[in-house]
This record gives structure tokens, C-alpha cells and sequence, in this order.
């Protein structure tokens, strides 16, 4: 017998019949580290965005807000610009800026989808490892621990290594092996 909320879902949204959800991961992104904002009022610089976003030209940094221009759509015409304020969070160092998202929410990073920049949240984007299975996820972790450590790290975090290689076996050489 299958439960209430579970047929009633399955009713509403059959398998396969929505899109599959955006992976944080492949989306393009801009974190609030990465403008350099002033600290003071009257000061304003522009950021060369085009090798980070190819779609995003440049960013207007201030204080207080952050606005973006957007690659036109055709020759001699004005790209769409967006425009997010910036919070100050107090630290115990200083200050740390984090973007007010359209939805009201505070974050440090912003995603690229669809010619707008947006939070996860707005973009209901869901990070790669939600969408794995408990087989395959150690997989990931392997994947993403070589891709930190490199070639430069193999003798420094030997123990590292070693300790996932004995918790997760045959496996590490199945991600090997992918690679």
C-alpha cells in the first residue's frame, strides 16, 4: 500500500514530467570576494567581468549596491543591467558584503541562467551531490578531493589519502578509473 502524499504527488507530477533541476556546480557564478567593494561612499569602480561571466560585460561596484551589465543581443544596442544592494555584515575582522538577492535573501555568490543573475534559490538549483545516490557519492568526494589536492599535495595529505582509500576501497580505484 502506497501512502497518501506519495500517490498524491506522483498523480500531480508524473516521472520525467518535470525539467531536471539546475547542478550549483555548472552554472556560471560571481562571489561578493571577488568585486573588491570600497569601503567608502563616494568611491565607485568597474570590474572586468567578460572572463569569468562571457555574458556579463563589466560591474559597477560601490558601497552600497552592485550593478551588472549584460552582453546586448544585437550590435548597437544597450544590454539589460541588474542591479543588487549590497548588505554589510559585521565581523570580529571587519566588514563582509553579501548580495540582497530578489527574493529578499542574503548571499555571498550569484548564478548566471537564462540572461539574469540570481541566487540558488531563486534558481532552485541544487548541488551536485543531491542528486546522487549513496553508492555513487563517495565517488564524488574522491573526484573532488584530487581535483583540491593535485599533483602538489600527493605527499602532504598522504594520511588523507590513505584513510579515504582504506573507508572507501574498491571504489577509489572505480573514480580513478574515470578519470
Amino acid at each position: 500500500m502506497m501512502p497518501r502524499q506519495l500517490r498524491e504527488g506522483l498523480r500531480r507530477h508524473p516521472k520525467g514530467s518535470r525539467a531536471p533541476r539546475l547542478i550549483i556546480e555548472q552554472l556560471p557564478s560571481i562571489q561578493t570576494t571577488h568585486l573588491h567593494i570600497p569601503a567608502m561612499y563616494n568611491r565607485t569602480h568597474v570590474v572586468d567581468l567578460s572572463f569569468k561571466i562571457p555574458q556579463v560585460t563589466s560591474a559597477k561596484v560601490c558601497c552600497s549596491s552592485v550593478e551588472f551589465y549584460h552582453r546586448p543581443m544585437h550590435r548597437g544596442t544597450i544590454g539589460p543591467t541588474q542591479i543588487f544592494k549590497l548588505k554589510p555584515i559585521r565581523t570580529g575582522f571587519g566588514v563582509r558584503h553579501t548580495f540582497l538577492c530578489m527574493c529578499g535573501r542574503s548571499v555571498q555568490t550569484l548564478y548566471y541562467h537564462a540572461r539574469q543573475l540570481a541566487c540558488r534559490h531563486c534558481l532552485h538549483a541544487i548541488p551536485l551531490s543531491q542528486t546522487l545516490g549513496r553508492a555513487t557519492r563517495p565517488l564524488l568526494q574522491i573526484s573532488r578531493l584530487e581535483a583540491l589536492l593535485g599533483k602538489k599535495g600527493y605527499h602532504r595529505y598522504s594520511r588523507v589519502r590513505e584513510r579515504l582509500e582504506k573507508k572507501f576501497g574498491a571504489k577509489v580505484m572505480l573514480a580513478k578509473a574515470l578519470r
